[in-house]
């Protein structure tokens, strides 16, 4: 697949991106308020139980693993379009799902000993270094083959396109995610807190990335061109 990046697919990637940010906060939150019977308090980025449910077992950490393991599913969705005989235009939907749900950040978290993975799996085993390792490792693991794949998939300039690609996206997020829209709720920005556990400013947010998505869903597919041999 040769790579031809247009304004109209970047405006996509990016409205995709944010709703995948999203849906791995929700995908905690939710199992949390199934779990313990009430939604717990969050912001873009920082999320947690209802009062009084976490208790630290297995099953009150199942909403913690929970954010990660869609993250991973819709990896391994896009590895799956990136089959050699799949048209550009489910390659280029393959390629978008794996970035947008940015692998780098997952690796970078736990290489700093954090991440969701780690937390996790330190409060069950209370063996931070260990859990370090395992956490990281498990990551590396499951993402390696989705990289690759991505990776061989580029035709033209193939380690220019991987890297930008690999960490753009994560810069994206954190200048306005977790920069600009987390310092808005901390100035007292639509932060009351209004529907499933989330403050007024994140659902506003969820809505109009989800809007955008769908109004410019159509691009996702435009990334990529047949490549001429």
């Amino acid at each position: 697949m040769n790579i031809k990046l247009n304004s109209k697919f970047v405006v996509s990637f990016i409205a995709l991106l944010f709703v995948m940010h999203e849906a791995h906060e929700i995908a905690h939150t939710a199992l949390g308020r199934f779990i313990c019977g009430a939604w717990g308090e969050r912001d873009f980025n920082v999320w947690g139980l209802a009062e009084g449910c976490g208790n630290g077992d297995l099953v009150s950490m199942l909403p913690t693993y929970l954010g990660p393991i869609f993250t991973f599913t819709m990896i391994w969705i896009g590895t799956s379009l990136l089959k050699h005989e799949n048209s550009v235009e489910k390659k280029s939907l393959g390629f978008a799902l794996i970035f947008t749900n940015m692998p780098f950040a997952r690796i970078l978290t736990a290489s700093f000993g954090g991440g969701d993975e780690v937390y996790a799996t330190n409060v069950l085993i209370d063996n931070h270094p260990l859990a370090w390792s395992i956490g990281l490792i498990t990551i590396l693991v499951i993402v390696a083959f989705p990289l690759y794949k991505a990776f061989i998939t580029i035709d033209k300039n193939r380690w220019g396109w991987f890297l930008l690609f690999f960490f753009a996206p994560v810069f994206i997020d954190l200048i306005v995610v977790l920069g600009l829209l987390n310092t808005l709720l901390q100035n007292g920005i639509l932060s009351n807190y209004w529907i499933l556990g989330s403050p007024m400013l994140v659902t506003f947010w969820t809505l109009f990335v989800v809007l955008i998505f769908i109004i410019t869903r159509k691009y996702i597919f435009t990334l990529g061109v047949k490549s001429t041999g």
